[in-house]
């Protein structure tokens, strides 16, 4: 079995350009917006579009031929020959068999991808987040493509990696092979190996596991996200082999119904974030490097986790493996459209499970998103059962949940309740009356029954009186940053609630408000820069000596890192300060303030009122009468200079790596101008600007090449040529010193 890479080289026609590309890409990245399309905001005002992406397939002289599909932005239709031979839906990597639809020496392949505004409630894209690739069997005797999986089990002190997989024999006579499992550690040594003679009847297909025992085993943690690699050889009766491997890490799961969720023989709390698969500035395209920087930003807060919502791709799933994140799943992100289910969902979950399953990030499936029909609407109890059933059959090592939230109670689920007023004045009238009923535990027990995990979204005041109902586990799938103490809090205090996770880690395009391309509700923005509520949720996540200041903007009422406010010279501007402190002292140019209160009774807030004078606030925080952390704000000068820096600066062309510059508009003194807005221009030499953007959720750009700063930041993507050995990247703007940086080209 071999796998040919149909990346490189692909012709595109997106309404009237045409143009060459390699995957992954998303046609509609850098389109331009209509701000009149129905349900634009919800897809970042990407009008109805359509994209063919066509191939030249390599030739291919025997054997059996699949085409691989992994990362559909959109929904298509695949063609081989103009003869269609399947449809894309999700994101979950997708096969076709295509080798009856090869004919001669020359092939084209074909994809027809379309998406509009009304199809998500997210921003999708248009295009191949992943890849596309080619598998072919030449052989007659083989191991089955995606069929390896490794389980590791520790028993007192030895530890155990069971490779399991499938074996088949297309021929007609029975024939002998050795099967030899290799473990090898992350520098590529042999941490163990096991071979086994096995007999293969004419026309078996026989399920097999081998048991390699490893030396010196270190396990997988977010501490230390130590893999391995299990490599497979089945040596065929000529003498030839078949070779196939996968990586795997060692990590224990166990679920106790009053003490949570042990990984590794630790109780462990999940704290974590819902993270898009799509990204502000390079769209739906999916590459190691983006999802590494940005899982990396989320993890300097304090979270060991995200929250997925469909398949990611194999890129995001490395990311999470080596950056050391706990990963929760929703393996669908609906159940039901119209009058049917939105597709053959226990096929398409038992396919993402295979993607995902391998990975020692992925900590917990979920069988869907915040969905109705856990309260048994269109039939969905069954619905979840199936899926749950398929997903145990395919990995029974990780705990499955299912989420939703207290839904507005139908006519129907009412009058079984035997409430008789069926009609109500508003929404929360006919909640409380549901609420009196207990319908919400009524109409979701048939689905939860079915799952390991509750999954109570926007529900954290349910956790205490959960426990004394019942002894089942409860995740917060979804929880709001306003409520972010409180639903942190109520989780730490019940030993039943495994985890807790912000409905936004990082802005991302599409699903905000009217007239916003962007999300504005993330800890991090479009760039990846910390947003005040993220150092608070570092605070509250357990950093201690840190103190922040935080003043609120007299016109949005947002919290904002500045103090700037010329137009309010005198008058009161309330700023608050996050701390893990107790106490805080706040001066302004070296006179006090006044002393406030914080620590837990007060939220990690000191909260003051100040007469706004330009100068320098301080606030020092103390900590039982020690001092305990200390910050200045100050009041910034005038724009003059751009300072630049990179999350990495050695690009690999080899992984598909582009380079990230973030852009900051500095004062005489090299401190951040928030306020600035200076329109800035990117010159590359040795690469290619793939993005340019900043953070404002209303986004508007007059040029690909050009950005306005936005709280004094902006951020630009470049991709190396091959061909070069530095990509160098100048910013300039009107009146402020240009600035350079170089990343340097590893082949």
């Amino acid at each position: 079995m071999r796998s040919v890479d149909l990346n490189p080289n692909w012709s595109v026609v997106f309404g009237d350009e045409r143009y060459e590309c390699d995957m992954p890409h998303d046609a509609t990245a850098n389109a331009a917006r209509d701000f009149a399309c129905a349900f634009g905001e919800y897809n970042g005002y990407v009008p109805a579009a359509r994209a063919v992406f066509t191939k030249a397939l390599p030739q291919v002289k025997r054997g059996f031929v699949k085409l691989v599909v992994s990362g559909a932005c959109g929904n298509g239709i695949v063609f081989v020959n103009d003869e269609r031979v399947g449809t894309l839906y999700g994101r979950a990597p997708q096969s076709f068999s295509i080798g009856g639809k090869l004919v001669g020496l020359h092939n084209e392949l074909r994809i027809e991808m379309y998406a509009a505004p009304g199809m998500s409630d997210k921003y999708t894209g248009l295009g191949i987040a992943g890849g596309v690739k080619l598998v072919i069997t030449e052989q007659n005797i083989d191991i089955e493509d995606d069929s390896l999986f490794v389980k590791t089990t520790v028993a007192g002190d030895k530890t155990y990696a069971d490779a399991e997989m499938s074996v088949y024999n297309c021929t007609d006579e029975t024939v002998k092979l050795m099967l030899e499992c290799t473990a090898l550690n992350a520098r590529g040594k042999r941490a163990g190996k096991k071979q086994r003679k096995i007999v293969l009847r004419a026309g078996q297909c026989k399920p097999l596991s081998v048991r390699v025992r490893i030396n010196n085993p270190y396990e997988w943690s977010p501490s230390d996200p130590y893999k391995y690699t299990m490599a497979v050889r089945l040596v065929l009766p000529d003498g030839t082999a078949c070779e196939q491997s996968t990586v795997f890490g060692i990590v224990s799961r166990a679920l106790y119904p009053t003490r949570g969720l042990y990984i590794n023989g630790n109780n462990t709390l999940l704290f974590g974030a819902y993270v898009s698969h799509a990204d502000a500035a390079l769209g739906g395209v999916s590459l190691y490097a983006n999802e590494k920087r940005r899982l990396s930003a989320l993890k300097a807060l304090g979270y060991n986790a995200v929250h997925f919502v469909e398949c990611p791709t194999d890129a995001a799933l490395d990311a999470c493996d080596d950056v050391g994140m706990f990963a929760f799943i929703d393996l669908n992100a609906w159940l039901w459209v119209g009058k049917a289910p939105l597709h053959d969902l226990p096929c398409y979950s038992v396919d993402a499970v295979k993607t995902l399953r391998n990975h020692p990030s992925v900590t917990l499936y979920g069988v869907a998103d915040d969905v109705p029909e856990c309260y048994d609407r269109h039939g969905g109890h069954g619905l979840i059962r199936s899926i749950a059933a398929e997903i145990r059959v395919m990995d029974d090592t990780r705990p499955i949940t299912v989420s939703t939230r207290e839904l507005v109670p139908t006519v129907k689920e009412l009058e079984g309740a035997g409430v008789r007023k069926l009609y109500y004045e508003s929404d929360t009238a006919a909640i409380n009356a549901a609420r009196e009923k207990s319908l919400f535990d009524t109409l979701t027990e048939g689905a939860f029954a079915a799952v390991d995990v509750c999954g109570f979204n926007y529900l954290y005041p349910l956790y205490e009186t959960e426990k004394l109902k019942r002894d089942r586990l409860v995740i917060g799938a979804r929880t709001s940053s306003e409520r972010a103490f409180d639903s942190l809090d109520a989780t730490e205090k019940n030993g039943h609630v495994i985890g807790d996770f912000n409905d936004c880690g990082i802005d991302y395009p599409g699903g905000g408000k009217l007239n916003e391309i962007i999300t504005s509700t993330g800890d991090l923005d479009a760039t990846c820069c910390e947003k005040p509520q993220a150092v608070y949720k570092r605070i509250l996540l357990g950093e201690r000596n840190i103190a922040y200041i935080a003043a609120v903007d007299p016109d949005s009422g947002e919290h904002v890192n500045m103090w700037n406010w010329p137009r309010y010279l005198g008058q009161k501007i309330k700023v608050d300060v996050y701390t893990s402190g107790d106490v805080v002292a706040l001066y302004l140019d070296g006179r006090l303030i006044g002393r406030k209160l914080a620590g837990k009774v007060n939220k990690h807030i000191a909260a003051f009122e100040v007469d706004y004078y330009p100068g320098t606030l301080e606030a020092v925080a103390y900590y039982k009468g020690t001092e305990c952390a200390r910050t200045k704000l100050k009041s910034a000068g005038s724009p003059k200079a751009i300072k630049l820096s990179t999350f990495e600066k050695n690009l690999s062309v080899s992984r598909g790596d582009v380079g990230f510059v973030y852009i900051d508009v500095c004062d005489r003194d090299g401190e951040l101008v928030p306020y600035a807005m200076r329109e800035l221009t990117a010159t590359v030499t040795g690469g290619t600007l793939v993005g340019f953007i900043n953070a404002d959720p209303m986004l508007r750009k007059n040029a690909f090449d050009r950005c306005p700063a936005y709280v004094g930041r902006a951020l630009a993507v470049v991709k190396p040529d091959p061909a070069e050995v530095k990509t160098v990247v100048k910013i300039t703007g009107d009146g402020l010193l240009s600035s350079k940086i170089s990343f340097k080209i590893k082949n």
